[in-house]
């Protein structure tokens, strides 16, 4: 059994090396593609959430908080001054 194994333990990785071929250029044109593809789609979902963004913070009611938190500070202002 080892005679058998240490010659293939030896020539793997010699044959695995030859038989890998190393380019001359390397070829970045399907890596700029994907890159492209990717900040579209950034884009189109930032856009999305930009156009949708009235409706979403109606859903979740944060302008009404807003403007519940605005007439807070109000009042808690004129509290202030009547203390005064």
């Amino acid at each position: 059994m080892k005679r058998v194994f240490l010659p293939i333990a030896i020539a793997a990785p010699t044959v695995m090396s030859a038989s890998t071929e190393v380019p001359d250029s390397l070829n970045f044109s399907h890596i700029s593609a994907m890159l492209i593809v990717f900040f579209f789609f950034l884009l189109v979902v930032i856009a999305l959430l930009l156009i949708f963004r009235e409706a979403i913070c109606w859903y979740f009611k944060i302008n009404s908080m807003h403007k519940q938190q605005h007439e807070i500070l109000r009042l808690l202002k004129e509290l202030k001054a009547k203390e005064k």
